[in-house]
């Protein structure tokens, strides 16, 4: 049975879970529903990878899946990046 943890704002919602791997992993997801052009959800998932990729030690063993909530383009990466550094930041706490 898969149980996780969640933290979340008004951009994103993140999942955390301890995992026996050794490795930090990351899962992201960007549905059609909410970000309706494919421009936006790559735009999404570049970002959720560079946030995670400069946030976690690769040896800190966490599964961590991204769900991002509201259209994200470059317009509003600025705040979108903000708000997941911050999420991320309260994951490792």
């Amino acid at each position: 049975m898969f149980t996780a943890d969640r933290v979340a704002n008004k951009w994103f919602v993140v999942y955390m879970q301890k995992n026996g791997a050794g490795v930090s992993r990351l899962g992201v997801v960007a549905s059609k529903k909410t970000m309706p052009k494919a421009v936006s959800r790559n735009y999404a998932k570049r970002l959720a990878r560079e946030v995670f990729r400069r946030s976690f030690p690769a040896d800190s063993a966490w599964d961590v899946v991204v769900r991002a909530r509201k259209q994200l383009d470059p317009q509003t990466s600025r705040e979108g990046r903000a708000a997941l550094e911050q999420l991320f930041r309260s994951i490792q706490k």
